[in-house]
């Protein structure tokens, strides 16, 4: 691909954007402790909640940057390209969770922990000092989210490094590297502070450049953009479901996107930080409230985006590029300077704005949960080298992945399906505490993690029901695995206690 001095221009001017907010991001975070004695506690929460400085516009555009990788490019508009807007079902089981989330659960878990394992081993009393039983379970859960967001994440680098790869003309290590690189840089500069800024300008470029799309498709065709438009309407495009898949999965995609959701979004500490972080709890509340409709928005942009390129492609009789291919065939070859380099500046920022809240998220969960480093005379300089380990980390597993056929669809679905035990846990630990009664063990955990994959796999090989309803099989398994789990051993106790 051929990128004109125009469009490196714009890549350079939003790096060094990255680079100044991130920098301003430090000084800010000076300027609220400046000459505090600070504790352990404080520099970890300084450096992993931003020192419960994050403000409402921050937390919002946070929330949306972190959801969209740059396999948004890759990915949505071509489901829409060789199906319809069906994929919308989930944004709206999304959009319900997350109100759910806010509203109900949210009120409960904030400022009880530095992470969404510390506030799972306090339970429901919040308990302030954990036993041994309790920082078990809390590092078992740790270990198993470490793997699991270490393989997704790495995935998604995958697929944005691809791209940046084609676009600049080298080795693909070389992009992985360079954008793990840039990344790691500004997040060592400013903690979770710059993460939450830079992901504001990050967020801002991949929709300003999904928009710009749709502008550049309508200029370079010979029909506008809105007959591009109902031509796609007319094809029944536009509709939430066809003939082979009718309301009922319809309503099955919405049950799905609750329960992916409420995974992501309520329990899954890449999200949850930037809320922890929120100055208060009703900052928290109204961000991921309103990251609903942010989000809602964003998806139309790339859902519509896909009804244009098939009617682009359709109607001028063009030959169709790879399913993956799709819409960067586009950019490379169509969009004029200085939009070309506007898109490939988007797509780098859709890909660091994901990276960056992982390496954050992991490097917080390594230290607070897995290793429990609180109280070392040392915290200072693991938090400096905590980045650098993810960060290789995930470098080494993108590569990996890079080498094997297919790895991008097997981690993406790994990734999803991983999130389905920890929710099942949390709503057995924090949801149903009163007719559930479980400890915190590490072998209670494994459990967890077998009977939701059980489940699944019961749903995928054996019953045949609607693969969206995946996830939901392994967490009602789990429950009531988890609800047996409680009355066998009142039932022992009590048998104990009369004896």
């Amino acid at each position: 691909m051929h990128l004109s001095s125009m469009d490196v221009a714009v890549v350079l001017l939003y790096i060094f954007m990255i680079y100044t907010i991130a920098i301003m991001a430090n000084r800010a975070m000076k300027k609220v402790h400046k000459g505090a004695a600070l504790s352990n506690h404080d520099v970890m929460e300084k450096h992993y909640l931003a020192g419960k400085t994050i403000t409402f516009w921050e937390a919002l555009m946070s929330i949306i940057a972190t959801e969209f990788s740059a396999l948004a490019f890759l990915i949505i508009p071509t489901l829409v390209y060789f199906d319809n807007m069906s994929y919308i079902r989930f944004i709206i089981g999304a959009c319900i969770s997350r109100a759910l989330i806010a509203f109900f659960f949210l009120p409960h878990v904030y400022g009880k922990g530095l992470t969404i394992f510390e506030v799972l081993a306090r339970g429901i009393h919040g308990y302030k000092i954990l036993n041994k039983e309790g920082e078990s379970g809390r590092r078992t859960f740790a270990f198993f989210y470490i793997i699991s967001k270490v393989v997704g994440v790495s995935v998604k680098l995958l697929g944005g490094a691809i791209l940046i790869a084609d676009f600049f003309n080298i080795s693909l290590f070389a992009a992985i590297v360079s954008i793990s690189t840039m990344t790691y840089i500004y997040i060592l500069v400013g903690g979770l502070k710059a993460v939450v800024r830079t992901d504001m300008l990050q967020a801002s470029m991949f929709i300003l450049g999904g928009i710009a799309a749709h502008h550049v498709i309508g200029q370079m065709s010979s029909y506008s953009w809105s007959e591009l438009v109902v031509f796609g309407i007319k094809a029944g495009k536009f509709d939430f479901w066809s003939g082979d898949y009718g309301f009922l999965h319809f309503i099955y995609g919405i049950l799905a996107g609750i329960a992916y959701d409420a995974a992501t979004h309520g329990v899954d500490q890449d999200l949850t930080q930037k809320l922890f972080g929120a100055k208060d709890k009703e900052t928290a509340k109204k961000a991921l409230a309103w990251s609903a409709l942010g989000s809602l928005l964003v998806n139309l942009v790339f859902l519509s985006l896909g009804v244009v390129l098939w009617a682009y492609y359709t109607k001028h009789g063009k030959a169709v590029p790879p399913p993956d291919k799709i819409f960067s065939h586009l950019i490379e070859n169509n969009f004029p300077s200085p939009l070309k380099g506007l898109m490939v500046a988007s797509i780098l920022a859709a890909c660091m704005s994901t990276l960056d809240s992982s390496i954050n998220a992991l490097s917080s969960v390594m230290w607070n949960d897995l290793l429990n480093v609180k109280k070392s005379k040392m915290i200072r300089v693991y938090i400096n080298m905590d980045n650098f380990i993810i960060t290789l980390a995930i470098v080494m597993m993108a590569f990996l992945f890079s080498m094997i056929p297919n790895s991008l669809k097997f981690g993406m679905q790994f990734a999803y399906l991983a999130t389905a035990p920890l929710l099942a846990f949390f709503i057995c630990r924090m949801l149903f505490a009163k007719h559930i009664r479980i400890n915190f063990s590490s072998s209670l955990i494994v459990l967890t993690f077998g009977f939701t994959f059980i489940g699944m796999g019961i749903n995928h090989f054996r019953l045949g029901f609607d693969p969206q309803l995946t996830i939901l099989w392994g967490i009602m398994t789990t429950v009531l695995f988890m609800w047996t789990y409680s009355r066998i051993t009142d039932y022992i106790e009590a048998r104990e206690k009369k004896s």
